[in-house]
C-alpha cells in the first residue's frame, strides 16, 4: 500500500525443551550410529534377534505403554579385554552431538561396567537402570548415586530394570512411583524374604509375586532416595533454565529494575505452578496444603538490594525457592480392635 507500510516478523520459534521420556541403549556388540526406533521391527533390520540388544529392546518395547522411540548408539566392546572406560569416551563423544536422551540402559551387566554407568550417569541429569544377579553389587553401590538404580534378579537376562524404564518412561513425571510396576514378561524371582529384605537394605529392588500380582520390589536410587523424586528434581531444574532463557532469548530486553525482577521471578513461579499436585488425579510434583494452596514460597531481592558490582556485570542473582514435595504412599499402617 502507498502510504502505510505493515512489516510483519514472526518470532515464533520455541526454545528447544529438554525430553524426558526417550531411552538410550548403549549398544556393544558393534558399532554402530546413533539411531531412533520406533518398534522392535525396525531393530531386527540392525541387530539379530539372537542378540542382547535385540533381547533388550524387545522387552522395553513389549510394554504397555511404551516408550514411542528408544535410540540407540553402538560400540565394539568386549568384556573380557577392554576398560569400562571405552563405553564412558564413548558417551562422552555421544552427548556432544547427541544429548536429548534421558534414560541409559546397556546389555553389558558386569559389575565394572554397571559401576562405571552409575557414576557416569550420576554426573548429568539422566537416570540410568540394570539388572544384576549380584546382590554384593548393590551393596557396593548403596548410598553413592542418586541417579543409578539396580534391579537384583536371579535371571538377569529378563532385563526387569531396562523394562521398568520402558513402563515408566512414557509417563509424565510427577504422576507415578517406580515401586509396584508390572514389567510384562518377567517372571518373579525365587528369593526368599531374607533375600528381599538384604536387596532392599542395599537401596535396589527386585521382581516379586505379592498377592498374585507381578511387581517391582522398591523404586529407589542406589543413595537410597526414590527415584521419582530425584526424576522431579531433574524436571524442575531443566523447565526453569528453560524458561528463564525463553525470557532473555525473545524479549528484546529485560530491565535491569524490579520490573525486570519480576519478570524473572513470574518464570521461575510458573514452572512451580505447573507442577502443584492435582487434587483430581493425584498428578503433580508439588503438595497443597490443608487449604489447598501450593506449597512452595518464593524470595528474590530488589535492585536497591543488590550491589553495584554485581548489577554492573547484569546478573541477577539469589532468586530463591522452597517447595515441598507431594511424594507418595507406599505403604499403609492400620491398626484396628475387635471387641464383643
Amino acid at each position: 500500500m502507498r502510504y502505510v507500510d505493515v512489516q510483519i516478523s514472526r518470532e515464533t520459534k520455541p526454545i528447544s525443551e529438554k525430553g524426558f521420556g526417550l531411552p538410550l541403549l548403549l549398544a556393544t556388540s558393534k558399532a554402530i550410529d546413533y539411531k531412533e526406533y520406533t518398534g522392535i521391527e525396525s531393530v531386527a533390520e540392525d541387530f539379530e534377534e539372537t542378540t542382547n540388544e535385540y533381547k533388550l529392546l524387545s522387552r522395553m518395547f513389549g510394554q504397555n505403554p511404551r516408550p514411542t522411540e528408544i535410540a540407540v548408539f553402538g560400540v565394539a566392546y568386549n568384556s573380557a579385554t577392554a576398560e569400562p572406560t571405552a563405553l564412558i569416551s564413548s558417551l562422552n563423544e555421544l552427548i556432544k552431538t547427541h544429548n536429548d536422551f534421558y534414560y541409559v540402559v546397556s546389555p553389558e551387566q558386569g559389575d565394572e561396567e554397571i559401576t562405571a554407568l552409575a557414576e557416569w550417569t550420576n554426573t548429568k541429569d539422566k537416570i540410568y537402570g540394570a539388572t544384576t544377579s549380584n546382590v554384593e553389587l548393590a551393596e557396593k553401590l548403596r548410598g553413592l548415586y542418586d541417579n543409578a538404580f539396580l534391579v537384583v534378579h536371579d535371571q538377569p537376562n529378563t532385563y526387569v530394570a531396562e523394562g521398568l524404564i520402558g513402563v515408566c518412561a512414557p509417563k509424565k513425571i510427577g504422576a507415578y512411583t517406580w515401586t509396584f510396576k508390572n514389567v510384562q514378561g518377567v517372571p518373579a524371582v525365587k528369593y526368599d524374604n531374607t533375600m528381599i529384605n538384604r536387596i532392599h537394605a542395599a537401596n535396589a529392588s527386585t521382581y516379586i509375586n505379592e498377592a498374585g500380582l507381578l511387581l517391582n520390589s522398591k523404586g529407589v536410587a542406589t543413595s537410597g532416595e526414590f527415584i521419582d523424586v530425584i526424576q522431579a528434581t531433574h524436571y524442575l531444574k531443566a523447565r526453569m533454565a528453560e524458561s528463564v532463557f525463553r525470557l532473555l532469548a525473545l524479549r528484546d530486553k529485560v530491565p535491569g529494575t524490579d520490573t525486570g525482577i519480576g519478570l524473572a521471578v513470574a518464570e521461575v513461579e510458573s514452572v512451580l505452578a505447573s507442577t502443584v499436585e492435582n487434587t483430581t488425579t493425584g498428578e503433580g510434583i508439588i503438595a497443597r496444603d490443608d487449604a489447598g494452596n501450593p506449597m512452595y514460597t518464593i524470595t528474590f531481592p530488589r535492585r536497591k538490594d543488590i550491589p553495584k558490582n554485581t548489577l554492573a556485570q547484569r546478573i541477577l542473582p539469589d532468586i530463591q525457592w522452597t517447595a515441598t514435595i507431594a511424594g507418595a504412599f507406599e505403604k499403609v499402617q492400620i491398626r484396628g480392635v475387635l471387641t464383643v
